[in-house]
């Protein structure tokens, strides 16, 4: 009887830790961006937490757009950027990736557990293209890895 009375304590203990242990996982976001803003030829479709769902356009030649957001870490331990991938500037386009202050983002760079930056993702049309099967690749993601 004495194990049964141990058992019936055990389990809604247990259910508490298990319970516990999923709040935490849940409410964990990592590294994850916030706080948009974008020039008024960007839609602007929502985020996920790393996926920016948005389309923009650029009509003319001289036309841009420009998204910039926060790049928040919200772990407990600093993490780098492992790999920042965006298309690199060509006779029609340009790509910059940069930190509110003009600096541009790049491998190697650290956030810092609860630390938060701004950065600008800004795609210029500066040549009429001319070419039929030219596609324009606006897509950029940005990897982050845990430091050790």
């Amino acid at each position: 009887m004495k194990y049964l009375n141990g058992l019936i304590l055990a389990i809604p203990l247990l259910f508490g830790i298990i319970h516990n242990n999923e709040i935490n996982l849940n409410t964990y976001k990592g590294v994850y961006y916030d706080n948009f803003n974008y020039t008024d030829n960007v839609t602007f479709n929502g985020n996920d937490g790393l996926n920016i769902d948005y389309t923009a356009n650029l009509n003319q030649v001289g036309d841009y757009y420009e998204i910039s957001f926060n790049v928040i870490n919200d772990s407990k331990v600093d993490m780098e950027i492992t790999n920042c991938d965006y298309h690199k500037n060509d006779e029609f386009i340009n790509y910059e990736l940069t930190y509110d202050n003009g600096k541009k983002v790049q491998q190697g760079d650290i956030l810092k557990q609860g630390e938060s930056k701004q950065m600008k993702y800004r795609v210029q049309y500066k040549k009429l293209i001319v070419e039929n099967n030219y596609q324009v690749d606006t897509s950029f993601s940005i990897n982050y890895e845990q430091i050790i």
